[in-house]
């Protein structure tokens, strides 16, 4: 019997549904009301935190699987061009492929603070790509700083969650996450 090798399409999995949950939290957040302040939006933009575990932890194949997979779903729900998160989260993937053999592939912090910078890099890439359409840019940037600080945030206390949820996944699997061989409990 053949066996195929899952460990993308766990990942995969584990990334859509935190895009789920930043889909449902951005709904939320979209209609929040704050007494004396009036309507108050935020949008939560957490497109680094889908690329870090595939690309230090997973095989090169099956982490450009998941991420790009991911990007495509994730360029789906975004007014950007389809296509764009494809490329920016492929360009992040490929970066930390390259340097990932002198990474800590095992430390929760090190992951932390990548996927901040890949989420730094990959919202001020796509906001300078989108910025120009609006209407009123100079006010856009103040609502993009805005809406920066509360993505670092969130990704900062959601990054080691995430981690070990991934991790965890495969750990039930019985997959080794680098080498894709079952494991004993």
């Amino acid at each position: 019997m053949r066996q195929h090798d899952i460990r993308w399409l766990l990942v995969l999995f584990a990334n859509l549904l935190l895009l789920w949950l930043t889909g449902l939290a951005n709904h939320h957040l979209s209609q929040s009301h704050l007494p004396g302040f009036g309507p108050v939006t935020l949008y939560l933009y957490t497109a680094g935190l889908f690329v870090v575990y595939p690309a230090l932890r997973l095989d090169a194949l099956h982490g450009t699987a998941a991420t790009l997979l991911t990007a495509l779903a994730w360029d789906a729900l975004t007014p950007a061009p389809f296509g764009t998160h494809l490329v920016l989260l492929g360009l992040v993937h490929a970066t930390l492929l390259y340097g990932r053999s002198r990474f800590p592939k095992d430390e929760p912090v090190f992951a932390t603070v990548v996927a901040l910078l890949a989420n730094l890099f990959l919202f001020l890439a796509l906001s300078f790509f989108l910025v120009g359409a609006n209407p009123r840019p100079a006010e856009a940037w103040l609502r993009l700083f805005i809406d920066l600080i509360a993505s670092q945030i969130v990704i900062a206390l959601v990054a080691p969650w995430f981690m070990a949820l991934q991790r965890e996944l495969l750990a039930l699997a019985r997959l080794h996450p680098e080498t894709g061989k079952r494991t004993d409990l």
